[in-house]
């Protein structure tokens, strides 16, 4: 009987434009790592800001500028 191996998560590039909600993702911001799951966006100005959750419960804007990186997988 062959078992399941766990493997890690795989993470692509993504701009924000493209992020579904619920998706899981991750950023650095202040050189903190964000990650979690998108629950809205923010409507700004040029590109969309992601309002993310984080396991902890808190909410967090993703900067506009800042590269964001989707799981995949």
């Amino acid at each position: 009987m062959e078992t399941e191996r766990a493997r890690a998560p795989r993470w692509r590039p993504v701009p924000a434009d493209d992020v579904p909600i619920h998706a899981v993702v991750r950023y650095r911001d202040r050189g903190r790592l964000v990650a979690g799951t998108t629950v809205d966006v923010l409507d700004t100005p040029g590109r969309p800001a992601l309002i993310v959750r984080t396991e902890d419960g808190q909410h967090h804007v993703a900067p506009r500028a800042i590269p964001l990186e989707m799981q995949v997988g």
